[in-house]
C-alpha cells in the first residue's frame, strides 16, 4: 500500500478542520464556491454572487458571498425567508433565538445589541416592529474572535446575527440576516475601495 505524501494528508484534514458556514471556506475560488452550489453562482456586482449552497439552513432561502481573484471567499451573507410577526415581534424574536443557541454553542459568547433610539416615538413594547421597521430598532448578536478563541471561528473573524424588515412601512413581517467576515476580509474589501 502506497503511503500518501504528508502534505496532501495535513491539506484533507485541514479542510476537514475548516468545514465553514453552508459548507464554504475562507479563501475557496469562484470554482470551488460553484462545486458546493446546487447551481451555478449569479454574479451581482462588486466581487459578490448570489448562490444556493448545498448545505444550507432551512430558514435561509438567499445567500450572498463576496469572492475575489486574490482572497478567494471573504464574506457570506445569509437572508431569511420572512416571517409572520405581531407588534411585539413575537415570532420573529423566537426564530432568532433558535438560530441563536447553536451559534453560541458553537463560537460562544456573544455580544447582544437592543438599542432603541431615544428619539423615536416607538417607545413602548407593543410598537417593538413599528420601531424596527423604521430604523429606531437595533436587534442583533455579534461574535469577535480573540487570540484566545481564534481556534474555534474556523477562519472567522466576526460574525453578525440581525433581524430587519424589507421596508419601513412593513410591520407585520420581518427577516433574520447572519452576515461572517473571514481573515481576509479586510483585504478583500479594501480591494474593492482601491478602485475609488
Amino acid at each position: 500500500m502506497k503511503k500518501l505524501p504528508l502534505i496532501f494528508l495535513f491539506l484533507i484534514l485541514s479542510t476537514a478542520a475548516f468545514a465553514g458556514p453552508f459548507g464554504l471556506n475562507m479563501g475557496m475560488t469562484l470554482e470551488e464556491v460553484t462545486a458546493a452550489c446546487k447551481e451555478e453562482p449569479e454574479y451581482i456586482a462588486d466581487d459578490r454572487y448570489y448562490i444556493q449552497p448545498l448545505k444550507s439552513h432551512p430558514l435561509f432561502d438567499g445567500y450572498v458571498v463576496w469572492v475575489n481573484e486574490t482572497q478567494g471567499l471573504y464574506y457570506i451573507k445569509g437572508v431569511s425567508k420572512e416571517i409572520n410577526t405581531n407588534d411585539y415581534g413575537t415570532e420573529i424574536k423566537l426564530e432568532f433565538s433558535k438560530i441563536l443557541s447553536p451559534l453560541e454553542r458553537k463560537y460562544g459568547k456573544f455580544k447582544m445589541i437592543n438599542k432603541l433610539s431615544n428619539d423615536t416615538i416607538w417607545k413602548d413594547d407593543k410598537y417593538w416592529m413599528n420601531a424596527l421597521a423604521d430604523g429606531a430598532r437595533t436587534y442583533r448578536a455579534d461574535w469577535e474572535a480573540t487570540e484566545d478563541t481564534m481556534n474555534n471561528f474556523d477562519g472567522l473573524i466576526a460574525i453578525s446575527l440581525g433581524i430587519n424588515t424589507k421596508a419601513s412601512y412593513i410591520t407585520n413581517k420581518a427577516y433574520i440576516w447572519i452576515e461572517y467576515g473571514f481573515i481576509n476580509s479586510a483585504d478583500g474589501f479594501s480591494s474593492l475601495d482601491d478602485v475609488l
